[in-house]
């Protein structure tokens, strides 16, 4: 018989429940930091081309998610990021490794 009170397998729903989080956590911030309607701000926005973020911008968002999610985005990972997607996807990544 299963242990219930040992760990519990992820489900796909708790997985986009989670993404969902941190892109309403990432909304919030952008929406503040740019001064933009959060519904203007979508998954496949464009953080440098869409929304016109320079660096210190993207940098200022990465220490509110590291703050936020007590991890660290490592610099080279910076790179490849792209759009707000890509953002939520590291995000979550980080955070289940540490599980």
């Amino acid at each position: 018989m299963d242990d219930p009170s040992g760990p519990r397998e992820r489900t796909n729903d708790d997985i986009i429940r989670k993404k969902d989080r941190i892109f309403d956590d990432i909304v919030r911030e952008l929406s503040q930091a740019l001064n933009i309607s959060p519904t203007d701000i979508s998954m496949d926005l464009s953080l440098r081309s869409d929304l016109i973020m320079d660096s210190l911008q993207l940098y200022e968002l990465v220490i509110d998610m590291e703050e936020a999610y007590d991890i660290r985005l490592p610099d080279e990972m910076l790179d490849d990021i792209d759009t707000i997607e890509d953002v939520v996807e590291l995000v979550y990544r980080l955070t289940e490794q540490d599980k």
